[in-house]
Order: structure tokens, then C-alpha cells, then sequence
């Protein structure tokens, strides 16, 4: 029987990979100060841009880090300066996509080119944004509840300066990445254009869209509300608290804004899903609707799950959860993505949420990124505000 045991576990080991050395090198990079310091975000890392750990070193080659990952997995990443205002990009500035390799089974050196750098674009380059309609900033926007500042975006209906009209109001995450090429980190979500090419076709009334800027060192302690021993936490609760009863009332007062919570929606992915998510549980009368895209419940599992069985959102909420089937960096990672999302959309129906106010769209093939994010968005809004 022992032996059995043995042979069972060693098959089951056996399509694993093995702790392989990788070594990352930048031999070019233009365009950047004496000495600079620069570092490895990734999917290995949670995407932290200015990690000690993951900072690289100079050498007669280039920059370069070494890792011990796992072979035959997959990863994905960038370079940056030390902050998501300092990503790298590509020609002319423009945005690329992240770095995807599949760990191979020996020790490999990969070497990189990096064109240009996202502050570089900042200070000489302001011909690639693609903000569309009227979207106003709100520059260093006090957060009490966290003794903070933040930028605040606001997209107004193309209506909006010619009608005495109220709007619903989508509270969303990640503002950087709304609107604007030029601002974004990891591409847009094409907010703006999605909003007014629906408002010309006729398909949608409108809606003011309050973008919220992420902290690019704090952006996992404010959307996750517990700690994660790995990544940190903790912070979320304060920041939800800032939106419901902060930030809103100073929308309500100064937007023509319709306030009730049917017609207030919060929205985010990733992270961003799993704080959208737990604001509508904690304040469904202020929340009444909620996207949540491509959540990343695992970084507080059974919190999230103790948490949406104890706080009922109303009858009338409505929930819209979206996952891709290759969201992970491996088999098991996009399993846990696509488990997790079913698992709490059951949960939602057994606390009470009506079939009719919840849906879970699978999007087979879609990864974990704002390009899919954005083509999922026209319909998750009109189903949202149906």
C-alpha cells in the first residue's frame, strides 16, 4: 500500500516543472538618466513596479536580475523605473503589450530591448493621447479616511453642457487606464469612446464615469480589505469608506448626478473586481450595481467568501462577473480564476440575489488584461443599466 502511495504522489508530481534560473537582461535602453534604477514587474510579483527584490543590477552586458521560476509555466511582465509612470514603452511611445514567455527546462538568458521609457513620453510626447469627449481631472482630491491624495477623472455625457438632465454615475478603478493611452500603464479600457459611440447609435442615454487613480505602492493595500501575508492588504475598507461617504456626497454635489443606488454603479478588474465587489456587499444601498471583471478573489479567498455570506446585497442590486479562461500563468491559475468567479456568483444567488440581477459571462480564451477588459465593457454597461 506505502508503495502504491509513492508511485501516486510521483505521477502526480510529474507534470510539474522543476525550479529553473532565468536570467533578465536589458542591453539597450535609451533615453535614460545616468545610473538609473530599474526594476521586473510581473505576474510572478503581483505587478509591483518598484519592489527591492526584483530591482536589477548593472553588469558589463546591461541591467540584468536573475529568478528561479518554474519551467513550463508561463509569465508575463515589464520593465519600469521604479513606478508605473515610468513603464517602459515602445516606438513613438506607444503602449505595449506585456512580456510573455514560457519558462523552458534549462538555465537561458533572456536579452531585452527597450525603446522608450513612460516619463520620457510625459515630458516630450503629448501627441498620443486618445482621450475623446469631455473628461475633467481633479488634481490631488484629499482621501481622509487614508490621509491621501489622489487624481480624480470624470467623463460627462456628450449631452451633458446642453441639457439640464441627470445621469447614473460608474465608480471605477485603476483611473489611469480609463480614458487615455497617454496616462495608462497596461493599455486603456476605451471608457470614453465606448460611452460616446453608444450615446451616437442611440443605445444609451449616457452616464458620468468617475475614474479613480490607482497608488502605484499602495494600490494592494486600498483594494484588498484584508492582509495577504505575501502581497499586504488591509487598506480597503478605508477606501471604500472614502468612496461611499467622500468622494460620492462631492460628486452628488457637484455633477448633476441621479443619487440613488439603482443608479450607482462601482466597477474594477482584477483587484479592482474584488474592491468593486465588496463595496456593493458593504454598502448596497449606495452601490447598486456592481462590475466585477476578471476578480482576483484568490488573494483573499475564504475572506471574501465569509464576508459575501454575512452581507446580503439587496434584492434590486444587480452584479455583473466576467472571467477569461486563460486569466492565470498556468492550467491551475486559470482554473482558480474561472472556480472562484462560479463560486461566489453561486453564492450570490444562495444569499438571495435574483437569477435576473446576476451575471457570469465566461469569455473563453481572454486573458487577464485591459484590451479584453474594454471589449467586454459595452455589454457588461448595458446589462448593468438595463
Amino acid at each position: 500500500m506505502k508503495y502504491l502511495l509513492i508511485l501516486l504522489l510521483l505521477s502526480m508530481l510529474s507534470g510539474r516543472g522543476e525550479a529553473v534560473n532565468i536570467t533578465f537582461r536589458i542591453s539597450s535602453y535609451p533615453g535614460i538618466p545616468e545610473n538609473p534604477e530599474i526594476y521586473l514587474a510581473g505576474s510572478f510579483n503581483n505587478w509591483n513596479p518598484g519592489a527591492e527584490d526584483y530591482k536589477l543590477h548593472k553588469t558589463a552586458a546591461g541591467y540584468e536580475i536573475s529568478l528561479e521560476l518554474t519551467s513550463k509555466s508561463s509569465i508575463e511582465y515589464k520593465f519600469t523605473l521604479g513606478s508605473w509612470d515610468t513603464v517602459e514603452k515602445g516606438v513613438e511611445f506607444r503602449e505595449i503589450a506585456n512580456r510573455t514567455i514560457i519558462i523552458p527546462d534549462s538555465t537561458i538568458t533572456i536579452d531585452h530591448q527597450v525603446l522608450n521609457w513612460r516619463n520620457i513620453e510625459m515630458e516630450q510626447d503629448q501627441r498620443l493621447s486618445t482621450k475623446t469627449g469631455d473628461v475633467q481631472y481633479i488634481q490631488d482630491f484629499y482621501m481622509p479616511q487614508l490621509d491621501r491624495y489622489r487624481t480624480i477623472r470624470v467623463y460627462l455625457p456628450p449631452d451633458y453642457n446642453i441639457t439640464d438632465n441627470r445621469y447614473p454615475v460608474i465608480y471605477m478603478h485603476d483611473g489611469q487606464n480609463l480614458f487615455d493611452n497617454a496616462t495608462s500603464f497596461a493599455g486603456e479600457w476605451q471608457i470614453d469612446e465606448t460611452l460616446e459611440r453608444l450615446f451616437r447609435e442611440n443605445r444609451f442615454q449616457g452616464t458620468i464615469v468617475v475614474g479613480i487613480d490607482n497608488h502605484h505602492q499602495k494600490r494592494f493595500d486600498e483594494y484588498c480589505p484584508w492582509k495577504n501575508p505575501q502581497y499586504g492588504g488591509g487598506e480597503g475598507d478605508r477606501y471604500v469608506k472614502f468612496l461611499a461617504t467622500t468622494l460620492k456626497p462631492w460628486i452628488d454635489e457637484h455633477y448633476r448626478t441621479l443619487s440613488s443606488g439603482n443608479d450607482t454603479a462601482i466597477a474594477g478588474s482584477s483587484l479592482g473586481g474584488l474592491i468593486a465587489l465588496y463595496a456593493a456587499c458593504k454598502h448596497p444601498d449606495v452601490f447598486g450595481k456592481a462590475g466585477v471583471f476578471s476578480p482576483a478573489f484568490w488573494v483573499a479567498k475564504k475572506d471574501i467568501v465569509k464576508y459575501v455570506k454575512k452581507h446580503h446585497l439587496s434584492s434590486s442590486s444587480r452584479v455583473y462577473v466576467d472571467v477569461g479562461t486563460e486569466e492565470g500563468n498556468n492550467s491551475e491559475q486559470n482554473k482558480a480564476y474561472l472556480q472562484d468567479a462560479e463560486e461566489i456568483s453561486k453564492l450570490l444567488r444562495k444569499n438571495g440575489l435574483p437569477e435576473s440581477n446576476l451575471r457570469l459571462f465566461i469569455d473563453k480564451g481572454a486573458l487577464h488584461n485591459e484590451r479584453h477588459w474594454a471589449k467586454r465593457f459595452p455589454d457588461a454597461l448595458l446589462w448593468l443599466f438595463k
